[in-house]
């Protein structure tokens, strides 16, 4: 990209996403003071990050039904081995854990497995007594083990437990990040912020910030690759390495969220695609123009790369094998009406969360019908809406195309990955919820009705998943 494209991306996304809202639409304060707004803003979301995670895990008496148990397993394994193996027995520590205090929604063990745990009961433990988790680098595990620490310092001893609080940490970054980056595209500040704290008070949010999981970080990941556009509009020398870097860590932290890291790439690519047709030169102008675009370069390079990465580390679970993996009986078929079935598991699905919102009541209904409205009216209006050929549009389309074909793509490499497939869980999209938002808050900034009405759904949201219990 020119210096002279980047230098004007900014005023073009600003006249095409302003446009109609008058001069009023946002007060004259805001505009003189909006560095300090904005500090003001991203304080907030922290706060609200910090007091969704305070107030629900206490409440956690028992482990999540979504493999909290073998993570558990995982998280207090990494000070003495870091890695868990494929076949590896779980430890005592994860089974009496596990045995005291009960899976969520499926109930308890008997008491005396909690007093008096025996070798000759672990076939009533999930897959026989084996881990699960071994797909996973110690990427989150490592990193959500040293956030804990200085809470075990301050007396918290039950590392599950302070593993659950560092769920805050990658809460408040995502919900930040996701403001900042709507800012940048110049949405208004109560748009944004309303994202922002929608984002923190969804059931995604809920089930995987609040509990040991692989998916903290997925909607951080979402969040850091779509600030990473932002840069790119902004002409940054050094973006491409970030980019990359950032999408390699991200994807060794949880393959699921290579998702976001292809919503980013798309989208760079038929940004530049758009500029490529924009300029004219004829058929091989544009392509020659298209293949030295750094925005292409790195889009490929990221996703190249992540794959490598994540073939690599399948490379290294294969050389340290404990034993034959564990059946966790979920295998189905991967047929072709399997993997049509896959195309909407994500849009608008993500929206429930890990599990059905009906199993938590109606609070959890209303958080994911919320969250599937803004989904839907975001991806689709701002399609609709936008001005062929804009960056908005190609956001949009980059966004809706990614969410339709990763599931199937995913299925895929789920059966190259783990060896077999299973349907997919609507949490795996979880990358995804951050460019979802952000195309709802290019299409609401446009008019101040559709400002505060983001500001009635963040709250609704916020407060339905509040008043969740157990």
């Amino acid at each position: 990209m020119s210096v002279d494209d980047a230098s004007t991306v900014d005023e073009a996304v600003d006249a095409e996403h302003s446009a109609g809202a008058g001069p009023a639409a946002t007060p004259t304060w805001m505009q003189l003071n909006s560095r300090l707004v904005d500090w003001i803003v991203a304080v907030v979301l922290v706060i609200a990050s910090v007091v969704l995670v305070v107030w629900h895990v206490p409440q956690h008496k028992m482990v999540s039904p979504i493999d909290e148990y073998v993570y558990i397993d995982y998280l207090a394994k990494v000070p003495t081995q870091f890695v868990v193996h494929r076949g590896e027995e779980t430890g005592e520590y994860a089974r009496l854990y596990l045995s005291c205090n009960g899976v969520r929604t499926l109930g308890y063990y008997p008491a005396d497995f909690c007093t008096d745990w025996q070798e000759a009961d672990e076939q009533t433990m999930p897959n026989g007594g084996k881990t699960t988790a071994d797909i996973y680098t110690p990427v989150y595990f490592g990193a959500t083990w040293l956030l804990a620490q200085p809470l075990v310092l301050l007396g918290m001893d039950d590392i599950t437990e302070a593993g659950r609080y560092t769920g805050a940490v990658w809460l408040a970054a995502a919900a930040v990040l996701l403001y900042l980056t709507l800012r940048r595209l110049r949405v208004d500040v109560v748009t944004a912020g309303s994202l922002g704290l929608l984002m923190v008070g969804s059931l995604s949010a809920y089930w995987s910030n609040t509990y040991i999981s692989t998916d903290a970080m997925s909607l951080l990941a979402g969040a850091l690759m779509a600030f990473c556009l932002t840069m790119f509009l902004r002409g940054s020398r050094w973006v491409p390495w970030l980019f990359v870097g950032s999408a390699v860590v991200l994807t060794l932290a949880k393959m699921q969220n290579l998702m976001g890291v292809a919503a980013a790439a798309v989208t760079l690519i038929f940004w530049a695609l758009a500029d490529a047709i924009r300029r004219g030169r004829g058929a091989e102008g544009r392509w020659s123009s298209l293949v030295r675009d750094r925005r292409v370069i790195s889009a490929f390079a990221a996703v190249i790369v992540s794959i490598v990465a994540q073939g690599v580390w399948a490379v290294i679970r294969n050389l340290i094998v404990a034993d034959t993996r564990a059946d966790q009986g979920v295998e189905a078929p991967l047929s072709k009406r399997a993997l049509v079935e896959e195309v909407l598991r994500f849009f608008p699905g993500v929206s429930k969360g890990a599990i059905d919102p009906g199993l938590l009541g109606i609070a959890a209904q209303i958080a994911s019908a919320v969250m599937a409205w803004i989904i839907v009216a975001g991806v689709i209006g701002l399609i609709a809406a936008s001005r062929r050929g804009s960056r908005s549009e190609s956001l949009a389309l980059a966004t809706f195309f990614v969410a339709l074909v990763s599931g199937p793509l995913l299925a895929i490499a789920t059966v190259v990955m783990a060896g077999y497939y299973f349907y997919l869980p609507a949490r795996y999209g979880m990358s995804l919820l951050a460019f979802f938002l952000v195309c709802a808050g290019l299409l609401f900034t446009r008019s101040v009705w559709t400002r505060w009405f983001s500001v009635v759904a963040a709250v609704v949201s916020y407060v339905a998943v509040m008043t969740l219990t157990g």
